[in-house]
């Protein structure tokens, strides 16, 4: 006890010593302060009694007025504990010396700014909660939190940026809002709108124009930097062309034989769509393939077909909530040139217009984001066309001496896009008909990989199962592949 009581003394005496040192102060205010001697005991009596010693400083009087003054004149001046809100023995004053501040650069809109002005949304409360709590026994047993020597030390001021201090106040405000107002909600933050929707939102200003590209090379002091222009509106629109090409000649004289061969694939797709952000989208795409090549052999023809479709798809989507939308679509595609059969072959498999195919579909429509699709429709009806008569319908499902295939089935339509890097582009498509007894199944997944700004890269995989078709007796439906890689020249219109 007597070791805790002189730990105190040494503690008290250094608390009224440390302001008796101040450097700020001159020589003579120095001296006069040292000069003074704290009386101990009047100290340790109000520590250890019911009342509280508040020693006296002299005034310090200038240096022409200045008297002796006695050796111990600190009066202690005697005040009731009652009349204190905190208890004397176990107050703790936390205090900082104070130091010069370094001036920070905020910007002025942010107090400019109401910091009131806030979005009424409500976040809910901050569950703080600590699952982590280690009870005191020292508290439990004393009826009061213990007091450390660290409890007395100086502690550095915690200091705030003043965006975190206004996002405090409004925090502090919301919070308070909700113990109080909670019925000026109008919504949650989930209920918010998603920002996808408004990324092409229009913001007027002025179009730059007239950029040119600016470079120490005299050489290139002509080139222009290209500026794709903006598209405003609801309308959104671009196209692009492809010319890939192969080619391998062999003389009649090599030494290691071969045949001289060429292949020509030409490639034009473009899309128009409408989303006016308000709930109503509209799908338009178009693309025309057309493939040739030189076979070996093949002394019928100098080129035969090897890629030959012209693709319409449509779908237009009215919002019914979250990602989901009531859907309809149609999908026509044709062949314009006539492919046979094989090598030296007088068969035709297609021709002008053999077949025309027309699928359409009503159900709903699951979208997300402009990555993903998934059309489910119940109802879906196919049309099937035969223009040439030299060509065995039966090829297409419809029966001999027909030249038209109508039935009703269901269908669902599922579309992948992605950009898997800056160059490579994936683009997925999966349909699937029904008729209730037979099925029709193509999956078409085309990688297009950017070499530089004028060349690429294009793979095509393409299975399909079709058992629609109408069969000799003793055969059965088989898988259909096609596969497609070919390198050559595009360009982008916006």
């Amino acid at each position: 006890m007597k070791f805790k009581v002189l730990i105190v003394f040494v503690f008290v005496v250094a608390v009224f010593k440390v302001p008796a040192i101040q450097p700020t102060l001159n020589t003579e205010s120095e001296n006069s302060l040292k000069s003074e001697n704290v009386n101990a005991d009047s100290l340790m009596r109000g520590l250890f009694s019911d009342t509280i010693s508040t020693p006296k400083i002299p005034t310090i009087a200038s240096k022409a007025n200045a008297k002796p003054s006695p050796k111990n004149d600190i009066t202690p001046v005697e005040t009731k504990i009652t009349d204190l809100e905190i208890p004397a023995i176990d107050t703790i004053i936390h205090f900082s010396v104070p130091v010069k501040l370094q001036r920070v650069k905020v910007d002025s809109l942010l107090f400019l700014a109401n910091p009131f002005f806030i979005e009424l949304v409500y976040k809910g409360l901050p569950f703080d909660f600590n699952w982590n709590v280690k009870p005191d026994f020292r508290t439990l047993y004393y009826g009061r939190k213990a007091t450390t020597l660290s409890d007395c030390l100086l502690r550095p001021v915690e200091t705030k940026s003043a965006e975190q201090s206004v996002a405090d106040l409004r925090q502090y405000a919301r919070d308070q809002i909700i113990r109080n107002a909670a019925d000026l909600y109008v919504m949650t933050f989930e209920d918010l709108p998603d920002p996808e929707l408004y990324k092409s939102h229009l913001i007027k200003g002025k179009s730059i124009r007239n950029i040119r590209f600016v470079t120490d090379d005299q050489a290139f002091s002509h080139r222009r930097l290209i500026v794709r222009r903006e598209q405003i509106g609801p309308w959104q629109y671009k196209a692009k062309a492809d010319a890939q090409f192969s080619q391998n000649y062999v003389s009649s004289n090599w030494y290691q034989g071969g045949n001289s061969n060429i292949a020509i694939l030409g490639i034009i797709t473009g899309q128009l769509n409408y989303d006016n952000k308000k709930g109503i989208q509209w799908e338009n795409s178009g693309e025309w393939h057309m493939g040739f090549n030189s076979i070996a052999g093949d002394t019928l023809r100098t080129l035969s077909t090897n890629d030959d479709v012209f693709k319409i798809n449509s779908k237009i989507g009215i919002k019914a909530g979250g990602n989901f939308f009531y859907s309809g679509s149609v999908d026509f595609s044709t062949q314009f040139f006539n492919s046979y059969n094989g090598l030296n072959s007088t068969e035709m498999k297609t021709s002008f217009l053999t077949p025309v195919r027309l699928n359409v579909g009503v159900g709903m429509d699951y979208k997300y984001k402009k990555i993903f699709s998934l059309m489910l429709s119940p109802v879906s009806y196919k049309y099937i066309y035969v223009n040439s008569r030299t060509i065995d319908p039966n090829l297409f499902g419809v029966k001999t001496g027909e030249r038209v295939l109508s039935e009703i089935g269901s269908s669902f339509t599922a579309t992948y896009s992605c950009a898997l890097s800056r160059e490579i582009q994936l683009d997925s498509k999966l349909t699937f008909y029904t008729n209730y007894q037979k099925v029709e199944i193509d999956w078409e997944t085309v990688f297009n990989m950017k070499i530089n700004r004028f060349m690429s890269t294009r793979i095509s995989i393409n299975p399909r199962y079709d058992n629609t078709v109408i069969f000799a007796t003793g055969e059965n439906a088989k898988i259909q592949f096609k596969q497609l890689l070919s390198v050559g020249f595009y360009h982008k219109f916006y």
